[in-house]
């Protein structure tokens, strides 16, 4: 059945958002999470909810890309997405804290299959420029899905329990699962590849062999580094230091929103001057923005008033995201003929690297918001080096 590029990009889009509906839904139900699992004289351990999801979806996604490479990506995708169901309603339900976290691990993995196989069939039918302004829609669309999650999770939890929140994301997946029966299998008969470890080792050292696909790895590590705290964070930021946990949900859906703009234009931008030029013009414009969001912390004592921390969130957050599909698809570019194991490496690498990064920055935040933006600077350094390694490295090959 022939798909639109529209459906097939919104369809590409809900897949990968699924992982945000994982999250974003339960953000505004953190401080009865606390409660009820006694965790108030620790507040950064309701963090984990979103760090051992986000493990489990790296973790995930060193399997599912050599599968689908052998296999298809279709039945793959439809895996995760069982695997994403089951363990979700396993959360919803979960009777401890410790199993919680174990049914978010799960969930992750789950997670990491629908987002490894769409990365994959996105390279599969799109290369160069269109790969890039591709990828750009279904973020944009990835973004304004979970807009409304932390608002949705909000309703929801002024009517019951805490757990209605973490049973939206299943509920999100089977509608997902539902639509992939419209889906068309993107990879060719000819191009299938075998699952035998040295096959495997092979398509491993083609991806990290190439530079700019080593490059934007390692820029999106940084980059996903900076940005999880916020996830994991933000809600305790607004609750603790600023004392606004109850207008967090409508901030956080704004912030969203801004981003999915902003990450629109950057495809618009894409079309004109191509994604060379694109990526680098983000990359120089986050290092920036984030040298002034630290000069402006710390001459505050780490905290500035709120509307000045909101507009620099949204302002490097905003950036780092439009960056996001032109490092991703820049990494898949010239490594399409593994397009599944190269979307392994760059999610599992990318996620599991910047959870581990991330947890120094969620447990320096306390009282102060510096660590924040120490970070995103940090990561804006390494990935504009990086990056323009990547380039040159390319250019010379």
């Amino acid at each position: 059945m022939s798909q639109r590029r529209s459906e097939f990009l919104a369809l590409m889009a809900a897949a990968t958002a699924a992982g945000a509906i994982a999250i974003d839904t339960m953000l505004p139900a953190f401080s009865q999470v606390r409660e009820h699992f006694e965790l108030l004289s620790d507040p950064a351990a309701a963090a984990l909810i979103v760090t051992v999801f986000i493990t489990g979806l790296g973790v995930g996604q060193f399997f599912y890309g050599p599968l689908s490479d052998r296999y298809g990506r279709k039945p793959i995708m439809r895996l995760g997405l069982m695997i994403y169901i089951v363990a979700g309603f396993a959360s919803t339900f979960a009777p401890s804290f410790g199993m919680l976290l174990l049914g978010r691990f799960v969930w992750g993995l789950g997670s990491a299959g629908s987002r490894t196989t769409a990365h994959a069939i996105m390279r599969d039918r799109f290369s160069g420029d269109a790969l890039a302004r591709g990828m750009a829609v279904v973020v944009t669309i990835f973004l304004i899905v979970p807009t409304l999650a932390p608002l949705i999770g909000q309703a929801v939890l002024g009517l019951g329990s805490w757990r209605w929140t973490f049973a939206i994301g299943p509920l999100f997946a089977i509608l997902v699962y539902i639509w992939t029966f419209r889906l068309e299998e993107t990879l060719k008969a000819e191009h299938k590849r075998s699952v035998a470890p040295r096959e495997i080792a092979r398509s491993v050292l083609a991806v990290l062999r190439t530079p700019s696909a080593l490059a934007s790895i390692i820029a999106l590590t940084a980059t996903t580094g900076a940005f999880l705290p916020y996830l994991g964070s933000s809600e305790r930021i607004f609750d603790l230091i600023y004392d606004r946990g109850d207008e967090f949900a409508a901030w956080f859906a704004l912030n969203a929103a801004l981003m999915g703009g902003f990450t629109m234009a950057s495809g618009w931008v894409v079309k004109r001057i191509g994604a060379h030029k694109t990526r680098k013009l983000w990359l120089m414009s986050l290092l920036a923005a984030s040298v002034i969001f630290l000069a402006i912390s710390l001459a505050t004592g780490g905290v500035p008033g709120f509307f000045v921390f909101y507009t620099l969130t949204a302002v490097v957050l905003a950036l780092e995201t439009a960056a996001t599909p032109l490092l991703t698809s820049r990494a898949l570019d010239e490594v399409g003929h593994v397009a599944g194991t190269a979307a392994s490496l760059v999610g599992a690498i990318s996620l599991i690297g910047g959870a581990q990064l991330a947890r120094f920055v969620d447990r320096a935040i306390d009282d102060t918001i510096t660590p924040f933006a120490v970070g995103f600077t940090i990561a804006a350094l390494i990935a504009v080096a990086i990056n323009e390694w990547g380039s040159r490295a390319q250019t010379q090959s």
